[in-house]
């Protein structure tokens, strides 16, 4: 065979990656999803005051999740990042469409407007600073 390639070699080829977005999203997108993740057990000391906020990462941790679940399948079949646009999309307008379930986060107080502390704005539903909800005390249940 001249000017050719043997077929016996075309195995021995590299594979070219039309997906470089995805493998790039496949690779390191679980960053995220495991900060997020450890985020939502260090909530576990805050079961009584913040279940909505636990609640909020797990849902966020499962958006995430799911996206690097479909960029790992376009990864696996070797499809075009053209194909990570509709799941962009449905991303977003999903996250939009839950955004007081999945970012229930506030940096002011709602009652009075004062700035939240970290503790505060991360681990409290109430979303109310410690002058106008004062945190329950050791050992109390409500």
């Amino acid at each position: 065979m001249t000017g050719g390639i043997h077929p016996g070699r075309l195995g021995t080829l590299r594979r070219v990656s039309l997906a470089v977005v995805s493998d790039f999203l496949q690779r390191f997108l679980l960053v995220p999803i495991v900060l997020v993740w450890v985020y939502h057990l260090l909530q576990r000391r805050y079961l009584t005051v913040g279940e909505g906020k636990r609640n909020a990462t797990l849902y966020f941790t499962f958006v995430l999740l799911a996206v690097w679940a479909l960029t790992w399948l376009l990864s696996k079949f070797s499809l075009e990042d053209l194909y990570l646009v509709p799941i962009a999309f449905f991303a977003l307008v999903l996250l939009i469409w839950q955004r007081r379930a999945i970012f229930p986060y506030r940096l002011r107080c709602v009652r009075c407007g004062l700035p939240l502390s970290a503790s505060r704005v991360l681990f409290f539903d109430s979303n109310a600073c410690e002058a106008c909800q004062p945190s329950p005390k050791e050992g109390e249940n409500s």
